[in-house]
């Protein structure tokens, strides 16, 4: 449930985010890195996380969107997000609590649970896929 806009004026410094644990909505500053959630106390990444080469990492996590280029490579155990395009290659688990964008030639081994999902041609998937708002 996302806080209204009409508290946020056009040219405020601030953004409403939602905690990847809870979901509960926050405003936060445009500028902010982390933050601890209101409602659940867990720290949370706000800013987004974008990936261009190598990485091999345990979790990412962040409330924002994880950007995977071209020539970028993720090797992982989970990623937990608030949205995700992906251009590269990626091997772990994904939560999104938005939108992933699969890109044309993409590679994705794990599964995915996100409330939509577009892929493009020519990508390479395999995994097991939970599509849509969980019940």
């Amino acid at each position: 449930m996302p806080l209204p806009d009409a508290s946020l004026s056009p040219g405020d410094d601030r953004q409403v985010v939602n905690c990847i644990h809870c979901g509960a909505p926050q405003q936060v500053s445009r500028r902010a890195i982390s933050i601890n959630c209101r409602v659940c106390s867990r720290q949370l990444k706000v800013e987004a996380v974008i990936i261009e080469s190598y990485q091999s990492r345990r979790i990412i996590e962040t409330c924002s969107s994880v950007t995977v280029e071209r020539k970028g490579n993720v090797f992982g155990e989970r990623i937990v997000c608030g949205s995700m395009v992906l251009h590269g290659r990626v091997r772990a688990n994904v939560v999104s609590r938005g939108p992933v964008e699969v890109g044309p030639h993409a590679e994705l081994r794990g599964s995915i649970e996100a409330p939509t999902i577009a892929i493009g041609e020519g990508a390479v998937l395999e995994g097991d896929y939970r599509i849509g708002v969980a019940e």
